[in-house]
């Protein structure tokens, strides 16, 4: 699939398939084209090449009304004027379904969700995480085929986006939902994927397990996006996780002097400047690997524990 949005940029060679009752996590920086892709596979946008097929029908001309795609964006734009059971409903009684049948549907996804007891409210009168399962009620009320989801929890605070994230997750397992998540958080994009890709410039990597995607970078783009360091050791381009490390005065793969330091509860970040190339670097120290002893200035000896070539 591809379309031209401006001479700047362009979806490339958009490439990738979601098997029924998988979700499958689109990752990348902001204005990588994330976004976009969903809003090809909606209708929103008509791809001027390639198409988009669901269930073995070519829907890439089909109007949005008829797709059966569900789409949650970064906004959520429940109705405001509506209360929760309206919201819901929306889409059954917009499809036609029967009265009994939407009452049945929408209790049935608000137990299953647990905000059962806020029916009968407005949306200004609920929680940001209640507004977030709200919204996926309405979504998957009317049995989409796909459900795509647009940075649906970056509103929220930390604590709250895992215990919802968590909550999503859990709730498509146990109805079979087929998803596809876009987040720029690759902690988030991980945890949710059963499988995972990266998009960068308006180009879609093959789609992996979350585990090897993270573990196995094949390439500066990708290690850059989940964190880890690169830099040049004897001639080779070399990329480690900040945690994949150990002080080590025997044999270190290289040393630098401590720029900065600072404790953030799970570990210890140091940020160095490598001597003889002027590369920076940032290392995570683990309770009880000696962080609390490195100063401002300490000239530290690090031991890469596992390299990736680049």
């Amino acid at each position: 699939m591809g379309k031209k949005y401006s001479e700047r940029f362009s979806l490339r060679e958009v490439s990738f398939s979601v098997e029924k009752g998988e979700t499958l996590t689109l990752m990348g920086p902001s204005g990588s084209g994330k976004t976009s892709v969903l809003r090809n596979i909606a209708g929103l946008d008509i791809p001027d090449a390639g198409s988009v097929i669901i269930s073995g029908k070519n829907i890439t001309k089909m109007p949005v009304r008829k797709r059966n795609v569900g789409i949650i964006f970064q906004d959520l734009a429940l109705f405001p004027h509506m209360t929760v059971y309206d919201n819901i409903s929306y889409g059954l009684r917009v499809k036609g379904f029967k009265r009994s049948e939407i009452e049945h549907r929408v209790y049935e996804l608000a137990k299953m969700l647990g905000i059962h007891n806020l029916l009968e409210r407005y949306p200004g009168e609920i929680s940001g995480g209640e507004k977030q399962r709200v919204a996926l009620a309405r979504s998957v009320a009317p049995a989409p085929l796909l459900l795509l989801l647009d940075e649906p929890l970056s509103s929220l605070d930390t604590h709250l986006r895992n215990r919802v994230r968590s909550d999503i997750k859990e709730f498509a397992h146990r109805i079979g939902l087929t998803m596809i998540y876009v987040t720029h958080d690759h902690s988030e994009g991980l945890f949710m994927a059963d499988r995972a890709s990266l998009i960068f410039n308006g180009r879609v990597k093959a789609p992996e397990l979350p585990e090897t995607l993270f573990n196995n970078p094949k390439d500066v783009e990708t290690c850059r996006f989940f964190g880890y360091n690169v830099m040049h050791i004897a001639g080779e381009t070399v990329a480690f996780h900040p945690l994949d490390i150990s002080i080590d005065d025997e044999e270190p793969d290289f040393s630098g002097a401590v720029t900065s330091k600072g404790f953030e509860g799970e570990h210890t970040r140091v940020h160095l400047k490598i001597a003889n190339t002027g590369e920076s670097v940032e290392l995570k120290f683990n309770r009880g690997m000696g962080s609390e002893n490195i100063r401002v200035g300490d000239l530290l000896p690090i031991k890469i524990l596992r390299k990736h070539y680049l």
